[in-house]
């Protein structure tokens, strides 16, 4: 049997604990590494670099907006008012659609920025319809449809100020219940009863 020399082996005994040691003290520092707080500190850090890189991409990507031609300004209940609207008046005055209640009053004060005020509240609401006078175009009487939608709080609001802003011009306004039919005649009868006889 062969037997190895003293220094040979003690070289080799001393090369085994080194690498134990070694061994020992590199887990050592990676379980101090890994430790709970680093790796709560490492998750959000990470998190923050993904959401970063999230919003940066939605950033970068460009909205799709489509704009297409509408196939009528009126809903098809307005449509079906606005033809028994046609046979009433029978061409007698001419029907404007969805006019800006802008259009419709001027606004002046000596203060420009309580006129401003007004004139922005008013110019995001229109009427239904406007009767005119076929030449000069000149208002008559001004027409709103009141569907489902107006029983709701906002809309009541809405309607509420318009009524208030009819009775201090004192101009004409004729509030129709919308219906699945319409008589002519009744429309017809409502209108000369607010706008006098039509000629």
């Amino acid at each position: 049997m062969a037997l190895s020399p003293p220094g040979r082996r003690s070289n080799f005994v001393a090369l085994c604990e080194n690498t134990f040691f070694a061994t020992l003290a590199s887990r050592k520092m990676i379980s101090e590494f890994l430790s709970p707080t680093i790796l709560w500190v490492g998750g959000c850090f990470l998190c923050c670099l993904l959401g970063l890189g999230l919003w940066t991409f939605w950033r970068s990507v460009e909205p799709k907006v489509s704009v297409s031609v509408v196939e009528s300004l009126l809903t098809p209940a307005e449509q079906l008012f606005y033809r028994s609207l046609d046979l009433a008046i029978a061409g007698r005055l001419q029907i404007l659609c969805k006019v800006r209640l802008a259009d419709l009053f001027q606004v002046a004060s000596n203060d420009a920025k309580e006129r401003h005020r007004l004139f922005r509240k008013i110019a995001a609401k229109h009427i239904d319809f406007l009767l005119v006078e076929p030449d000069r175009l000149e208002p008559i009487l001004a027409i709103e449809l009141d569907d489902s939608s107006h029983s709701r709080s906002d809309r009541r609001e809405r309607d509420q100020f318009v009524d208030e802003l009819f009775g201090i011009v004192e101009f004409p306004l004729l509030r129709v219940k919308a219906a699945a039919s319409y008589s002519p005649r009744q429309i017809l009868r409502a209108i000369e009863a607010i706008a006098g006889q039509l000629v």
